[in-house]
Formats: C-alpha cells, structure tokens, sequence
C-alpha cells in the first residue's frame, strides 16, 4: 500500500498545469488493500454513477477491476473518493473517478488524479486515457488531457475520449 502525501490547496476548477503537485493537507489518497477497501470503492461507484448519475445499473462488475489498480481518497478517515488504473503495456487507462456529492469541489478529485498519474508515470507509460464526462473536460485540461475526436453519449451523458502524454524515460 502507498500513501500519497498532501501539499497546498489549489481549487479543483481553476488549475494551471503547474499547479497539479500541490494537494490539500487533510486528504490522503492511497491505493487500496484488500477486500474491504475494494467494497469502499464500489459503494462510492454505486453511490455516484448508479444512484446520483444513472450512467450504470452495476458498478460493481467490471472486468478489468480484477488488473487494475484502485485508488482511495481520504478525508478525516472517511473515504469520499475513487479511481481506477489499468494498465496495458505502455498504455495506462483511467476510469471510475468518483467524488462523492457532499465532498465535491474540496480537492479530492484532483488527489486522486494526481495519485494516478504518479503511478502512470512510474509504470513508465506513454500516455494516459480516459473518458471524460463533459461537465469535467477543463479539470481534466488542467492536469494536461487533452480531448481526441468527437463528443459521444455513455449512459445518457456526453463524454470525449481524453489523452494526456506523459514523459517518458
């Protein structure tokens, strides 16, 4: 298990690339460990994209949850966020990121994608890849994504394919 220390408090709307190493002091974002921690992560999917959003019926049964990576976000001990990595080869795929309602807007989605990214970049991935809801293109602009081809529906939301290219030694 890691744990990724916290920084400053930039806002999640008003990033500037620059700014994406900071995090606030009082979440902790860590990858998951072991069973419990994986049922955090799936009543925070159902709470955000079954009930809230209505894009799934089950959140809880995704293939590629078995390969991936599942991150946490903390805050006060209560879990509030989540995210997933899976990679494949040089490639790194983000989905499921999930900030539940009453914590929106206090940093905790940025913490996560930032944990990510970080673990991305250490698996020395060439690019990352996800599919952003369109309400979130600019979060996900200011942490260096970048929208590829034409807006589509999933679940009765606009998404566009994203990708941000990482460095890569």
């Amino acid at each position: 298990m890691r744990t990724v220390d916290s920084g400053a408090t930039p806002s999640d709307d008003a990033l500037e690339p620059a700014e994406v190493t900071a995090r606030p002091a009082d979440i902790v974002v860590r990858e998951i460990d072991g069973p419990d921690e994986m049922e955090e992560v799936f009543r925070i999917r159902d709470e955000v994209f079954v009930h809230e959003q209505r894009l799934t019926n089950d959140a809880r049964r995704d293939p590629d949850d078995r390969t991936s990576v599942h991150f946490l976000a903390w805050r006060d001990g209560e879990p509030l966020g989540t995210g997933r990595l899976t990679i494949f080869g040089r490639e790194a795929q983000v989905a499921w990121v999930a900030v539940r309602a009453a914590a929106r807007r206090g940093g905790l989605g940025l913490a996560i994608m930032q944990a990510i990214i970080e673990r991305a970049e250490r698996e020395n991935t060439a690019y990352i890849v996800l599919n952003a809801q369109t309400h979130a293109i600019s979060f996900y602009e200011s942490l260096g994504f970048e929208i590829v081809g034409p807006e589509f529906t999933m679940g009765g939301i606009g998404h566009h394919v994203m990708i941000r290219r990482n460095a890569v030694s």
